[in-house]
């Protein structure tokens, strides 16, 4: 920090003493004032908020000794949970509190630290605050680096943040920010710390409170910034019932243990801490490893409540022009749907209320009821009117709640829906494998994969699916499904991306700049690729991701990985780099997809 300071003294002819008080002002901004007396007082109303608007939550005892163990042995831990609600960092404390586990020091953006009163009693239980994005301030990175680090090496208390950076508003894992691992982990690296302990923690929501935002957002219409009188106005939630909640404790991971044979600390041992050191080839790839690994501990250990598999049943009947359904017939589909996600690996919390269709139909609310013995997917749910006024159809709002629903069952279905997607007839392994590779890449911004575990991910899936007589392999290197109605039900969880991501690519080949000159910003390409869908109603009767900003974002990222787009860190220059590529890409999706157009 110090030799930051003097180099923008240097270069900007500012007196070293302002760019002190700048530095002491940007301190005092950032830090957080734990006291034990106001998160004991918070701890109370916590307590009585959740009991008015969760039925139950539920913690996984396994390894909650060991978490205790390794922070109480003062040694640096860090703590990530999964990110849903903005009720987790709130849940993890209290729940860390009522173990005798000391309590966390949680990295929360700065949008909360200006709520009067709020922000107040997050900094006192804990919370530290920084800037979403830093751009070039060098003065503040150096700070933010130096703070965090500090608590990381003294390990007074377990630091916590969210390694997917921000909420995900469609229940499915986000793709990890490398930035504050990164930062966490340079302590080891330069052998400040001998180890450093992670913790991964996963929140499983039967109904989040923001859903009803979350599904807005999704649809282009912005969120409303963090405020107390936001928060008063949002009191009526007290008045809902939200579910259960379901909180599991992961494994601890050594960062020792895991870099071993892979990081050589003994690069750094020559440098001076006061020189900054990039990071090194091999360190990326281990930070990068590392959060994607964190990211499948979480996915692994998530559960599924029963609504969201009658969200996935339903989806599958609007996807074929059915609307509204039989009691019985649901029933009975749900059922056999729960008994192959279970054989699937799905950690399916079902129990005698939560079996319950009414139930289950009360926290698909209010997009989903029961009407003279059928289960009807409301086209138009309150709360939508306002819709039709942005030029939205008010059923996406219905067809991305479902989404967001469904999408807690895709972590443990992903890998054999991609199979199923390409296994129409009878085909080799190695050209199934060849195509499964082909769709994972793709689709490599939409879910979280471990980019060298292709091979790995392909066999345990196929053996899975074989030794579940879903599939069947014929003289060891022919497969072939059995099960039709179990390959229909997989291939009906992947398609709404893969049609998607046709429909938006067909866009950008067709109207995308071709040069810097003419480029554009990410929102307006979206919106542009939004509205072209949009305009194709019949697409709105089976699938919301078809209106769904952050599928077609992704999409657009997607492209960019695939080195068809520029897209440069801002966001606000976007153009095609290689057009025959991209013409090449949608022909083989084109030939995914046809078996079911």
């Amino acid at each position: 920090v110090v030799r930051v300071m003097s180099t923008l003294a240097q270069d900007t002819s500012a007196p070293l003493a302002q760019i002190r008080r700048e530095a002491a002002t940007l301190l005092e901004e950032m830090g957080h004032r734990f006291s034990g007396i106001v998160l004991n007082c918070v701890g109370a109303l916590v307590k009585k908020v959740f009991r008015r608007i969760v039925s139950e939550v539920t913690v996984h005892r396994d390894n909650m000794s060991a978490l205790k163990r390794l922070s109480d042995s003062k040694k640096p831990l860090l703590i990530v949970p999964s990110h849903r609600s903005y009720l987790d960092f709130i849940l993890v404390t209290w729940l860390l509190h009522s173990y005798n586990i000391t309590t966390p020091i949680i990295a929360a953006g700065q949008d909360f630290m200006s709520m009067k009163v709020v922000g107040s009693l997050l900094r006192r239980c804990g919370a530290f605050f920084i800037r979403r994005s830093f751009g070039k301030d060098k003065l503040y990175w150096a700070l933010f680096t130096e703070y965090t680090q500090s608590l990381v090496v003294r390990g007074e208390a377990p630091l916590e943040f969210f390694i997917e950076g921000t909420r995900s508003r469609t229940g499915k894992s986000l793709q990890p920010k490398l930035g504050m691992l990164t930062v966490c982990l340079e302590p080891y690296f330069d052998s400040r710390v001998s180890d450093i302990s992670i913790c991964p923690i996963t929140l499983s929501y039967e109904k989040t409170v923001e859903e009803h935002l979350h599904i807005l957002e999704l649809m282009g219409i912005p969120k409303p910034c963090e405020s107390t009188s936001g928060l008063i106005q949002a009191r009526h939630i007290l008045n809902n019932s939200y579910g259960a909640v379901d909180v599991r404790v992961g494994a601890p991971i050594s960062v020792k243990e895991m870099a071993r044979g892979k990081v050589d600390r003994k690069a750094r041992s020559l440098t001076p801490r006061s020189v900054s050191v990039p990071a090194t080839p091999s360190e990326r790839t281990f930070v990068r490893d590392l959060a994607h690994s964190i990211i499948t501990q979480q996915q692994s250990n998530s559960v599924v409540f029963p609504c969201a598999v009658l969200a996935a049943v339903l989806l599958q009947y609007v996807q074929d022009g059915q609307w509204s359904v039989p009691i019985r017939q649901v029933e009975r589909e749900v059922i056999w749907s729960c008994d192959l996600l279970i054989k699937l690996g799905c950690h399916l919390r079902w129990d005698t209320t939560r079996s319950r269709l009414d139930h289950m139909v009360g926290m698909l609310s209010p997009v989903v009821s029961i009407d003279s013995g059928m289960v009807v997917v409301d086209q138009s749910p309150p709360g939508s009117e306002f819709l039709r006024d942005r030029g939205i159809e008010a059923q996406c709002y219905s067809l991305i709640s479902l989404g967001r629903r469904r999408n807690e069952v895709m972590h443990m279905t992903i890998h054999a829906a991609m199979i199923a997607k390409v296994m129409y007839g009878t085909k080799s392994r190695d050209q199934v494998l060849t195509e499964y590779s082909a769709i994972r890449e793709m689709l490599g911004q939409e879910f979280v994969f471990m980019s060298h575990s292709v091979q790995s991910d392909f066999n345990q899936a196929v053996e899975l699916l074989c030794n579940l007589g879903i599939v069947t392999e014929v003289n060891g290197n022919v497969l072939k499904f059995k099960d039709l109605k179990a390959r229909k039900f997989l291939i009906c969880l992947v398609d709404p991306f893969l049609i998607t991501y046709l429909d938006s690519w067909n866009v950008c080949l067709s109207s995308l700049a071709r040069d810097p000159e003419n480029s554009e910003t990410l929102k307006n390409i979206c919106s542009r690729i939004q509205n072209h869908i949009h305009s194709r109603s019949e697409k709105l009767y089976k699938f919301g991701e078809s209106v769904n900003l952050n599928v077609i974002q992704n999409s657009i990222f997607s492209l960019a990985k695939l080195n068809v787009l520029h897209v440069d860190k801002s966001r606000k220059q976007i153009y095609c780099l290689n057009p025959d590529l991209l013409s090449d890409i949608l022909n083989s999706l084109t030939l995914i997809v046809r078996p079911l157009i």
